[in-house]
């Protein structure tokens, strides 16, 4: 089992942040918006480094846009899928948001590399932990770059040996 934290307690020197926290300081409709937004600010004053990876963006990118494609899927009646084939005015609408999502990022945060051993060590934790494969990419990565502390909304990486998890409480 990781270690699971709050947002008030003790930080270490480095953080992954995993897309589920992006999400949520990103979108002001998240349940967790606000506690999210004043840990990174915590997190910014108190000097801690913060990293994501290709995995982050990555994530983050399809979730702008499946946001808006089922934003319109629900007022048409369509699958999501069918409004990205017939309406490409959607998906090039939500890439204006998804455009500046690098840049905010790169502002706050370090991009960590994807290795031969992350990539190796995301399927032994896939195997382990039951974790699915982005989770586990997201663990693994930070592991390669040794950085053992993670900040997410997402319970399934407090399924892993060896890491701290802050959470919102």
């Amino acid at each position: 089992m990781s270690e699971r934290r709050n947002f008030h307690d003790a930080l270490e020197p480095i953080v992954y942040w995993n897309t589920s926290f992006v999400i949520a300081c990103w979108d002001m409709n998240d349940p967790f918006h606000h506690e999210c937004v004043a840990f990174s600010e915590r997190l910014r004053a108190e000097g801690i480094i913060c990293v994501v990876s290709d995995f982050t963006y990555n994530e983050f990118a399809f979730h702008i846009i499946h946001r808006e494609l089922l934003r319109e899927s629900r007022r048409t009646g369509q699958w999501w899928r069918n409004v990205l084939r017939n309406q490409p005015h959607i998906f090039q609408t939500a890439m204006n948001e998804v455009e500046i999502v690098p840049a905010e990022l790169e502002r706050r945060t370090i991009l960590l590399p994807v290795t031969e051993t992350a990539h190796n060590l995301a399927f032994t934790l896939m195997r382990q932990y039951n974790l699915l494969p982005t989770d586990a990419y997201h663990v693994a990565v930070a592991l390669d770059a040794g950085v053992s502390a993670l900040v997410s909304l997402d319970e399934d990486l407090l399924a892993v040996d060896g890491i701290v998890v802050y959470m919102p409480t």
